[in-house]
């Protein structure tokens, strides 16, 4: 199989085949009652993540023993009520659904006094949390085949977590992972950090979405756009405010620590690039593709077009196929 050129089985890429949630199924009642439903099927729980942080979890097990299962890595200020409709969508194609809460957001526990900010001690506290998880709730359950989708900072996550762990895995995705930061993020951090954790410029607390739907840089998808906002009202505790400075410089330094570790890389994986991205730095999917291939991993790139940085909460068009391509992917890697 040629490096970063993986030959996917033919589907047409925007055709539901699959029959995945549909935004005019999302409008009604009872769609949103099926996910609802499931979703609070899910068995919750906490477990002491590093520095003792509670970790919230949510777990979606199939009936059958051997499913595959998937692994859900979320981006900044995310949370699992996010992530309802997917979870929906890919349990019933046959996984099993893991998911947490990132330290310092969601329903997992903070660092600071200030619930709003931002921050992490150390990149590397998301990846022991994310490891814990794993050997706790998924290795077990002895699945099939556990594969990752890892969105945004999820992305950073899972992508570290492919380096230092090679085999937990047998295909991952991503989708518009944040390899990097929009040009001059990085720049002068360290000096501006200071001894007590601060905002960085331009951030502050949680404030009530104050962005239009159709001002918004998220996702082109009305429906969903509402949804992901009104999730967030009805658990006002899950909420997250602006970066700090030290979130920022962990950020950046771990950009470094990703590239330079590259060559560990042994799971299969896709990037999802948003041709619309105006939350990260999409020519760092690319730079770190082309860096793949010379390395002779297998790993695909997708550039989405008409799609905004959510393409798991994108229109139906963009986020299907992409969904598509990730479950056909899968199946490549997936023991009969």
């Amino acid at each position: 199989m040629s490096a970063c050129a993986v030959k996917l089985p033919s589907a047409p890429p925007a055709s539901n085949t699959l029959g995945l949630t549909t935004e005019s199924e999302l409008v009604t009642a009872e769609r949103q009652m099926e996910i609802e439903e499931l979703y609070e099927t899910g068995e919750e729980g906490t477990f002491s993540g590093a520095d003792d942080i509670s970790i919230y979890y949510k777990v979606f097990r199939q009936s059958t023993k051997d499913s595959p299962a998937i692994l859900i890595s979320a981006g900044r200020t995310e949370a699992a009520i996010k992530y309802k409709e997917l979870i929906f969508d890919l349990y019933r194609l046959g996984y099993s659904v893991y998911i947490h809460d990132h330290r310092g957001q969601g329903l997992s526990g903070r660092m600071l006094d200030d619930p709003d900010m931002g921050y992490v001690a150390d990149f590397q506290d998301y990846i022991e949390d994310m490891r814990q998880f794993y050997q706790a709730e998924i290795q077990p359950s002895r699945h099939s085949a556990v594969f990752l989708i890892a969105h945004s900072m999820g992305g950073a996550i899972g992508m570290t977590y492919l380096q230092q762990f090679p085999s937990d895995f047998q295909a991952a995705a991503f989708s518009s992972p944040m390899l990097g930061l929009p040009t001059g993020a990085c720049g002068g951090t360290n000096l501006l950090i200071g001894k007590e954790p601060k905002y960085a410029l331009g951030q502050g607390p949680y404030q009530e979405p104050q962005t239009a739907f159709k001002k918004n840089k998220l996702t082109g998808s009305e429906i969903r756009y509402n949804r992901m906002v009104e999730a967030f009202t009805i658990e006002p505790k899950a909420r997250l405010g602006g970066t700090s400075y030290h979130w920022v410089k962990e950020s950046c330094e771990q950009f470094d620590y990703m590239n330079d570790n590259i060559g560990k890389i042994e799971t299969p994986f896709l990037i999802f690039s948003a041709a619309n991205e105006q939350i990260v730095r999409e020519k760092a999917h690319q730079e770190f593709i082309e860096e793949a291939r010379e390395l002779d991993k297998i790993c695909y790139g997708y550039r989405i077009a008409n799609a905004q940085h959510e393409l798991l909460i994108e229109k139906d068009p963009q986020r299907i196929q992409v969904i598509n391509q990730m479950h056909w992917f899968f199946k490549l890697y997936q023991k009969n």
